[in-house]
């Protein structure tokens, strides 16, 4: 299996801050810039650009094209390694296409998909991002990058033919200019990207975004505000570029020559800081790195759980991501367990494999350790367990925004997962 030596892995972007003499140090006084997440703008507009994340300022996706992506979903099934369909040994591989953030990210998204009990038991998810690899770098067909996926792939078995669903997050690096104009030059990259995507990953069908994090803490050039937040314009025109049928976009053979994947938002995260946001997102200080750029460990669980709550709730993601009969592990297995939503606002599901006759426990905990409710157990019936929780206390009173953990106990074995609670919409 191939690794990435993690302590070099954003050496090409700190080597070109190095270079102009910007020091790498968070300035955690800029907590806010005043922008409107795209999510919360709608109908409104930034510097004439409306809102939402699609056409007419609406978060939601076209019936229409939200239609074909689920067709799409739902007509996937395993590959081997020479693209050919093998549902009994094949797999359907997810992989990340990006730069040093969607490495962070999606490294930490990874085995929470891979330990999720209801996954799909023929899904891969793969890392396939690489630091310092921008869309001004990789929007060229014989970029090293490309070779860099590839030889991923094959660390982990894989191959460039089995690859059919993409999680893209990218962005210019040292962006300058106005907006819209700077907006204007990553849609291009990122529409050469799919174009190459399509050509070298001829099996991928879905491709999902996810624009850039806050960035008004960074203090280098490598993608600052504004330009993080424009990004989010950059996707959105090129997502409206598909949906208005636009042929290099193509993704439907009945159309005419296919040139790209299917296209939509994953989950969109960028906040004002910490100026909450319709759902209650923030991004703190202390959930990023030295250079107020690349999230830490905290931050990458935050965009980490939202993929996996994206990926496994979506209408064309769930066919393909969650198994349609879940096994329940041996004795000796791991434990893993899931909570949806998450982020929650709300009522949500904890799901489990309890193998018969073990007795389990749950209990949901606050970030210092206490119990929240009375602990939950019950005697596993070898199918997967689901316990409904409203995210209220003991007292009865609905929790405050915040992180919670969720504790399973199964025996001498514990597993744990993160929650996120958000506040009142």
């Amino acid at each position: 299996m191939v690794t990435r030596p993690r302590s070099l892995l954003l050496l090409p972007l700190i080597a070109s801050v190095a270079v102009a003499g910007v020091a790498l140090a968070s300035d955690c006084s800029r907590d806010s810039t005043g922008m409107v997440p795209l999510i919360d703008l709608g109908a409104g507009s930034y510097k004439g650009a409306q809102g939402g994340l699609y056409p007419g300022g609406s978060n939601q996706r076209p019936t229409d094209h939200n239609a074909a992506g689920v067709s799409i979903a739902e007509a996937l099934s395993p590959l081997d390694t020479l693209g050919i369909a093998d549902p009994a040994h094949g797999r359907i591989v997810l992989i990340s296409i990006g730069m040093s953030n969607g490495v962070i990210e999606f490294d930490a998204f990874v085995p929470l998909a891979m330990s999720d009990p209801t996954r799909n038991p023929r899904l891969a998810v793969i890392n396939c991002a690489e630091g310092g690899q921008s869309a001004d770098r990789i929007r060229y067909p014989t970029a090293a990058y490309w070779d860099f996926v590839a030889t991923q792939l094959r660390g982990h078995g894989s191959s460039l033919l089995q690859v059919q669903a993409v999680w893209l997050k990218e962005a210019n690096a040292s962006p300058t200019g106005g907006f819209p104009a700077s907006a204007e030059s990553l849609t291009a990259n990122l529409g050469t990207i799919v174009q190459i995507i399509h050509q070298k990953l001829p099996n991928v069908r879905l491709c999902y975004f996810t624009s850039r994090i806050y960035a008004g803490y960074a203090t280098t050039a490598l993608n600052p505000e504004p330009y993080a937040y424009e990004s989010g314009f950059a996707v959105k025109a090129l997502i409206a570029a598909q949906i208005a049928g636009v042929d290099s976009l193509n993704y439907d053979p009945a159309r005419g020559p296919v040139r790209s994947p299917w296209l939509a938002w994953g989950p969109y995260l960028w906040a004002d800081g910490r100026r909450a946001r319709s759902d209650a997102l923030t991004w703190a200080c202390s959930e990023f790195q030295s250079d107020g750029t690349h999230p830490d460990a905290a931050g990458a669980s935050v965009v980490a759980d939202s993929l996996l709550a994206f990926f496994e709730k979506d209408e064309t993601t769930a066919p393909w991501f969650e198994s349609s009969t879940l096994s329940v592990p041996t004795q000796g297995a791991t434990l893993a367990l899931s909570v949806a939503p998450n982020p929650a606002r709300g009522p949500l599901e904890i799901r489990f494999a309890a193998p018969p006759g073990t007795r389990w426990r749950l209990e949901m905990l606050d970030a210092a350790g206490r119990r929240l409710p009375e602990p939950v157990s019950g005697t596993g019936s070898g199918t997967i367990e689901t316990v409904r929780w409203d995210t209220r206390g003991s007292a009865g009173r609905r929790l405050r925004p915040g992180i919670y953990w969720i504790r399973l106990t199964q025996g001498t074995r514990a597993a744990s997962t993160r929650l996120t609670v958000l506040g009142e919409p």
